[in-house]
């Protein structure tokens, strides 16, 4: 009897690994991805905890982890404090050795294992919260010529009763599946990821304000507001997941229309005249341009965020109720002197009004060209006083409440912040706190 129970618990699972695998091919924002790998994983073999590393250089830094137990001692996973934890990429630690052999390691007890082996268990991590990791199970993340993406940690599976227990062989054979389904959506996103981030690169040789580092912060704020502004509102769980999967990549894309702009113009270090502010306005007609025959439900996100992002909640921001291919009123929308009235309040998207308040803030706390950075206290003071002038009130709101995970955003993602790092960087919205590396 027990053993038909068993039997059936491994086709439901496997069936389960199947449906889990397929719905990865849906996502295509790096972090909701790793988030989603790992919150799969721990159903799938009952592990209390886990973490993904990614491959940067020759290190792996901890970009994502869950652990039930102590997030309910902190508070959530965003306060859990080793984040961006490194190791070396050497055979000397779990994941370090897994990464190098390509193949995955299975220990029952790290409290057991041989002195001689050529892998221990680093202990910094468990000694600086009190968290044993007895069984672990790490897999790597291998791309399709076998290079390594990172590798997936999965710590103490437990039993029915809740005790730690050990992985076992259809443990293993059931993660074994899913990881070469998850390598595969991984590497997708991350092409994804590095393709838009070269797009701004891009951009920014057009104007240096519009640096890699400033859209990613824009983009990671944007996430986190939007987050926010759709749990205050309801909004179905399946369509606020499909959002803030594509709103990283979507953010980023909100000033794409400079290309089209005169490099003169954007980089004119005193006052536009009105001719020099009509071309400046313009970038975002153009960049609406780009994506006006949307064929994907990312291409219509970003359709929209670019359309909305210079609007203003009292009407008068830019560019309006326009045709963007004549640049003309639409019927009816012609305000005085011919002139095209703009978009107010809940006729903006929300999508623009939220990026308004994120590239405006980031814009106050960033160092530019023409300004130095400045202080928080009065970047905030600034952006309460345009509340409900030139930004949505109930997203300043929110932009106060995420105060403390936006500063964590902008610490993550410094205008000095090379190319390459920022497409290894993950995760975006979760902004993650330094931890000491470990050499």
């Amino acid at each position: 009897m027990t053993a038909t129970c068993d039997l059936v618990k491994d086709i439901k699972r496997d069936r389960l690994a199947g449906r889990l695998s397929a719905a990865l091919n849906e996502l295509t924002d790096v972090d909701l991805l790793l988030e989603r790998v790992l919150t799969d994983s721990r159903v799938l073999v009952s592990a209390e905890a886990g973490s993904v590393y990614l491959k940067r250089g020759d290190a792996l830094v901890l970009a994502i982890c869950q652990n039930t137990y102590l997030e309910r001692i902190v508070g959530g996973p965003s306060e859990l404090p080793f984040l961006n934890y490194i190791l070396k990429l050497d055979r000397a630690s779990l994941a370090g050795y897994a990464a190098v052999e390509r193949k995955p390691l299975v220990v029952d007890n790290t409290l057991e294992i041989d002195p001689d082996a050529p892998y221990q268990h680093y202990t910094a991590i468990d000694n600086s919260t009190n968290y044993v990791c007895q069984a672990v199970m790490t897999l790597p993340l291998l791309c399709a010529p076998g290079d390594i993406q990172g590798v997936l940690q999965l710590i103490n599976p437990l039993d029915e009763s809740g005790r730690v227990k050990h992985f076992t062989e259809d443990d293993l054979a059931v993660m074994k599946f899913y990881v070469q389904c998850a390598s595969m959506a991984l590497e997708k996103a991350m092409m994804l990821r590095s393709m838009t981030i070269r797009s701004i690169e891009v951009i920014s040789s057009h104007d240096p304000q519009e640096t890699p580092a400033h859209a990613q912060r824009v983009a990671c704020m944007a996430t986190e507001l939007y987050d926010h502004w759709s749990e205050r509102h309801g909004v179905p769980r399946s369509e606020r997941f499909r959002i803030l999967d594509m709103m990283p990549l979507a953010a980023m894309l909100h000033d794409i229309g400079k290309m089209s702009i005169p490099e003169a113009i954007l980089t004119k270090p005193g006052r536009l005249d009105l001719n020099e502010r009509a071309a400046m306005e313009a970038h975002v007609v153009k960049g609406a341009r780009i994506f006006r025959k949307a064929r994907t439900p990312l291409d219509r996100l970003v359709f929209q965020i670019i359309l909305d992002h210079h609007e203003r909640w009292d009407g008068q921001g830019y560019p309006g109720w326009v045709d963007i291919d004549t640049g003309q009123p639409l019927p009816g929308r012609a305000g005085p002197g011919g002139r095209v009235q703009g978009k107010r309040a809940e006729d903006i998207s929300i999508y623009g009004r939220i990026l308004a308040v994120a590239d405006v803030y980031d814009a106050l706390v960033s160092r530019k060209t023409y300004k130095d950075s400045f202080d928080e206290s009065l970047s905030i003071q600034i952006m309460e006083q345009e509340s409900g002038h030139h930004f949505d009130p109930e997203v300043v709101e929110s932009l106060l409440s995420r105060r403390s995970v936006l500063k964590k955003i902008q610490d993550r993602f410094p205008d000095s912040m090379d190319t390459a790092a920022l497409g290894a960087a993950a995760p975006l919205a979760k902004a993650p706190v330094a931890y000491p590396a470990v050499f």
